[in-house]
């Protein structure tokens, strides 16, 4: 037999079907950037990495191996339905947990370019705290060795990172292991429960339900836990209890506070529906920058529009005007 021969009859198409699944799941659905987390002598350390990174990380953990061994086993059929368990399986392996919270004032939030390409211990100041809080808590509790957080592991200097990163940041969230939910404002969840929308409007709940942005982060990720300003969850149980949309107590809260009906807390699908619904849950909400309030929305509605800051609110009337391409129905300015 010729060595050609000998290699087409080594061929296995499900080994090769499992490293793409694996290499495209890398590339498509995680974020471009992660932190790469490590414990040592009880300290955290943590590392800004690339894709590349955590590609070789997981090839080095033999998950590829792992999920191959397992499906040649299983004998599952080929086709569609292989390819979308071996994805499912893909994803449960690569985990990596998301922070969600209200920006701190004043430059005090550490940033891309603040962040080390190598393995390093937290420096002095808020912000550095939180993030390093944020870190134990996704390593310790969660058990995730890779993090992300939109402060730093973004390189916003960068248009087409930049870019990519706002339209894919609800399949981020979507995808993650656990959305960590920092409510700086909150001690407890007796806290929580005291907390009300003014009927003028008046502050009387934590800046976390305020913000642009977190709309999307409330209801994208698939498992969310929340956690009060001193770091302990609001909801108290074991170490594996990561998924607070089971909890009603919290849920019937924020669906309250935020006019958000319990079905979309408890499992949200975005696209062009309901928009004056929609449009409602952000038009209490405010972002820094003016361009944000159209940015934040376009994973809810499952749309694409153009990144560019600087055009001020004409964000928002482009992103009425891809709205109305696919949506054809009366209501859509009554919000």
């Amino acid at each position: 037999m010729s060595a050609s021969a000998a290699a087409t009859d080594s061929h296995d198409p499900l080994k090769d079907l499992v490293q793409e699944v694996f290499n495209e799941y890398i590339t498509n659905e995680m974020p471009i950037r992660l932190l790469h987390i490590t414990e040592e002598d009880g300290k955290i350390k943590f590392e800004l990495v690339d894709r590349d990174f955590v590609r070789k990380h997981f090839k080095e953990k033999m998950v590829p191996d792992n999920i191959l061994a397992d499906f040649a086993e299983k004998m599952i059929v080929d086709g569609e339905e292989r390819e979308d368990r071996i994805r499912e399986c893909v994803k449960k392996e690569l985990k990596y947990a998301v922070l969600s919270h209200r920006w701190l004032p004043d430059n005090q939030e550490p940033l891309y370019h603040q962040v080390s390409k190598e393995p390093k211990e937290v420096a002095d100041g808020p912000g550095w705290k939180k993030l390093e809080r944020f870190c134990h808590t996704a390593k310790v509790v969660h058990n995730c060795e890779f993090a992300w957080s939109d402060t730093c592991c973004i390189d916003k200097p960068s248009s087409s990172e930049l870019e990519e990163s706002i339209r894919s940041m609800f399949r981020w969230y979507r995808n993650s292991h656990v959305c960590i939910a920092f409510l700086s404002e909150t001690a407890d969840l007796a806290a929580l429960q005291l907390q009300e929308t003014g009927k003028s409007g008046e502050k009387a709940v934590d800046a976390w339900f305020e913000r642009g942005w977190t709309l999307q982060e409330l209801i994208a990720p698939l498992q969310i836990k929340f956690y009060g300003a001193n770091w302990k969850p609001l909801i108290q149980g074991s170490t594996n209890d990561r998924n607070n949309r089971d909890s009603k107590v919290i849920m019937e809260k924020i669906s309250t506070l935020t006019d958000i009906h319990m079905d979309d807390l408890e499992s949200f699908t975005p696209g062009i529906d309901r928009v004056p619904e929609k449009m409602l849950w952000a038009s209490r909400r405010r972002t820094t920058r003016i361009e944000d309030r159209a940015y934040s929305l376009v994973g809810i509605f499952d749309i694409s529009i153009m990144i560019v800051y600087g055009e001020g609110k004409r964000a928002f009337f482009r992103l009425i005007e891809e709205v109305i391409k696919r949506y054809d129905k009366w209501d859509v300015f009554l919000w």
